[in-house]
């Protein structure tokens, strides 16, 4: 049987557990790639801001933050704009943290999506279990069983069907969900950590 054949026998909650796996789907690939430590901290960048920054060579710094564009010399780049190329420690500190947050806020996108992916699903499951079982229901009086067989079995597999489907698609986004969040915390972590690095370069 092939997926097209269980969504059809699945009916209309089929086709909105296929969409729902389509979006889980096209998230989990996205931050895949988006929340990849060494895309958002090279340690070779962030090495590099801050050699240029204690040699006091702050429009190379700059320049660096220009040409590259991993995301915490984005950050920096947008601190300095803010504050001036040449900060101080706390007022760097300061902007540093609210562009880092909304650098969080970026990566953190369509998470709430997926959280909700994982709750409706299988909830989805369930109401095609239920409509399934209330055809069964409605065939089960004498002549109508016995003359529409058929009625019966669609019941039945749209009741198995759809709670599976729904149990396929909610699984694998609930354990993506939680990966990333981890991830994303340890973004954030190290996030914080490369700001009291570059701080502690500038002047206090």
């Amino acid at each position: 049987m092939t997926l097209m054949e269980v969504v059809n026998k699945s009916g209309l909650i089929g086709y909105l557990i296929l969409g729902m796996s389509v979006v889980s789907l096209a998230i989990i690939l996205e931050k895949v790639f988006t929340l990849r430590l060494s895309r958002i901290i090279p340690e070779d960048d962030l090495r590099m801001l801050v050699d240029f920054l204690s040699g006091g060579s702050y429009s190379d710094a700059i320049e660096l933050c220009r040409k590259r564009k991993s995301a915490v010399l984005k950050v920096f780049l947008e601190t300095v704009r803010t504050v001036g190329e040449r900060p101080r420690k706390k007022e760097f500190l300061g902007a540093y943290e609210i562009f880092a947050k909304k650098l969080l806020i970026e990566l953190e996108r369509g998470m709430s999506s997926l959280a909700t992916v994982s709750a409706v699903a299988p909830l989805l499951g369930l109401t095609g279990t239920v409509v399934g079982m209330v055809k069964i229901f409605g065939v089960l009086n004498g002549t109508v069983l016995l003359s529409s067989p058929q009625q019966l079995s669609a019941g039945i597999s749209q009741s198995l069907l759809t709670t599976v489907m729904g149990l396929l698609v909610a699984i694998p986004s609930i354990i993506a969900y939680n990966l990333f969040q981890r991830k994303l915390d340890k973004i954030a972590s190290e996030l914080e950590s490369a700001g009291i690095l570059i701080a502690g370069v500038l002047e206090k």
